[in-house]
């Protein structure tokens, strides 16, 4: 491991430290001054903003990023885009399954015609040989 790459770690993991050190104590004194509600409210509806504001046609590309790095940065999500993936992956099965079934009701419907066109020309025929049959009389 090269040593810019080691300081670096040491530099993140030591901010991850301070920044816990400094959040659990804000977070308990939030609790006991009975404002944790409001806190986790405030977050909550800044989290039912996104769609409405990923939805709007006039959202910059700075918004864009700020609503990116709120998500994919936070360790509150990790688990989200674990499950995420999940329910991609039965989605992609599920319509894997679906196609498999139309393919095979294409096929069954495509056969089911080519059996009508075959009564169909056969009836043709006999009607043709019948009618052949009742002129030679």
């Amino acid at each position: 491991m090269k040593c810019s790459t080691f300081v670096r770690q040491v530099k993140e993991e030591h901010g991850r430290h301070t920044d816990a050190t400094v959040k659990v104590p804000f977070l308990k004194k939030c609790k006991e001054a009975g404002l944790l509600n409001y806190l986790l409210e405030e977050i909550l509806d800044k989290v039912h903003s996104i769609p409405e504001k990923l939805m709007d046609e006039t959202t910059s590309e700075s918004d864009y990023e700020e609503i990116g790095s709120a998500l994919f940065d936070c360790r509150l999500f990790e688990d989200t885009f674990v499950n995420f993936q999940a329910a991609i992956e039965k989605k992609i099965h599920a319509s894997q399954q679906r196609r498999q079934q139309l393919k095979e009701e294409i096929e069954l419907l495509q056969d089911l015609k080519q059996t009508l066109c075959s009564f169909q020309e056969n009836r043709d025929l006999m009607s043709s040989s019948t009618s052949v049959s009742s002129l030679s009389y």
